[in-house]
């Protein structure tokens, strides 16, 4: 890295599924001679420098922040984004300012990033690692069902919100307010994580949004750590799990269950779980060494965990708890790579367990490895970089 090197500035979403899917591209771009500052919180320091970029903390703001509560709920989503958001666009316009970057690069629930890359009038580029979402999408997805008893419940409380966020842009002389900005804030290059052909409507997007696919290649060489053993079943359902886990023990201890041999991922394993003499518990596992190893994989729907699975051709169930993991549930139910269960149920939860069988996920691992993210991302990162 020279002293000259062009300068890229990239805000974070501190959350696993957010930050290991981009970290192939940005290690890509420091190799390539590119001044990376990254913006996150203490726990993912060491990945950042790693890779040769530079680490900037995060105050209390972010590391206080529980974003599994908050994305549960569509108005508490809307209510702490925007709030949030007003916050973090005073507290790092100035430092933004003065390091002048080519490039401002931000996670898409980071509206504060786009509305800096606007008043300074900053190349930008938004980093989507899920999938893509617009107005079609929404009117055509769970995300409009669930928004109209959301809205009757929570009518006033949105047009407040609506209100302040508009009040707070006039002061300083931002872009309107877009409520899809909580779901997806395009930019001068808006970068999806996600195939062409998994993507819902992908034409009805602008040119600028590309669905450059996962980075899932390079993951597996970055984030190798572990040996497994071959297991029947791997669990993997964060609150799904500790939400049922009564329900999910009447599950695990059907006859048909104690006979395979599963691994179940959990923070907090229950006595009864971890007594079981068929199942092995870990608070944390390498999924790119795991899923290969699993028969069967059952999940939340986080598109990190479902792409996986479809590159190593892996069966799945997925049971998810947010809205955007239904929708990669529902895409996984579309190619035939797995089962989508509305909600938890001990007897369909079984029934989806016997019919794994009829499954077919070769179509899916041929799509997720046609594509090339990393490579395809610094292409065009570099290219709007260049741009006069």
């Amino acid at each position: 890295m020279t002293e000259n090197a062009m300068k890229i500035i990239f805000f974070m979403t501190p959350a696993y599924g957010h930050i290991l899917p981009v970290l192939p591209i940005l290690k890509e771009l420091t190799a390539k001679g590119y001044s990376v500052i990254c913006y996150t919180t203490p726990q993912f320091r060491e990945r950042v420098e790693g890779l040769g970029a530079s680490y900037r903390e995060y105050g209390p703001e972010f590391q206080d922040l529980k974003l599994d509560e908050v994305t549960s709920d569509l108005y508490v989503l809307m209510d702490t984004l925007i709030t949030f958001n007003e916050k973090l666009y005073d507290l790092y316009i100035n430092e933004v300012r003065n390091e002048s970057p080519d490039l401002l690069m931000y996670d898409s629930m980071l509206s504060f990033a786009k509305n800096i890359a606007f008043k300074l009038k900053l190349k930008s580029a938004c980093m989507v690692a899920t999938i893509g979402f617009n107005l079609p999408v929404c009117m055509f997805s769970n995300i409009f069902t669930t928004s109209v008893p959301l809205v009757l419940k929570n009518g006033s409380g949105m047009n407040r919100l609506i209100r302040q966020d508009k009040k707070f842009r006039k002061e300083r002389g931002l872009g309107r307010f877009r409520l899809i900005d909580l779901y997806m804030n395009t930019a001068d290059l808006t970068l999806v994580m996600t195939p062409a052909k998994l993507q819902p409507m992908a034409k009805t997007f602008p040119e600028s949004v590309h669905f450059v696919g996962t980075t899932i290649k390079e993951q597996i060489v970055m984030y190798h750590g572990a040996e497994y053993e071959d297991y029947d079943c791997y669990i993997s359902m964060g609150t799904v799990f500790a939400n049922n886990v009564n329900k999910m023990r009447e599950f695990l201890e059907l006859p048909e269950m104690k006979e395979k041999k599963i691994i179940i991922s959990t923070p907090d394993a229950p006595e009864w779980l971890s007594a079981m003499s068929n199942v092995r518990t870990e608070r944390w596992v390498y999924n790119v060494d795991l899923i290969p190893k699993c028969k069967l994989f059952i999940n939340v729907g986080g598109a990190g965990s479902v792409y996986t699975a479809m590159y190593y051709g892996v069966r799945q169930i997925s049971i998810p708890a947010q809205e955007e993991e239904r929708y990669n549930a529902r895409i996984l139910h579309k190619h035939k790579g797995g089962i989508y269960l509305k909600k938890y149920d001990t007897n369909k939860l079984l029934t989806a367990v016997r019919s794994i069988d009829r499954l077919n996920p070769d179509k899916c691992r041929k799509i997720i490895r046609e594509s090339d993210g990393t490579g395809t991302s610094v292409k065009l990162i570099e290219e709007l970089i260049m741009e006069r």
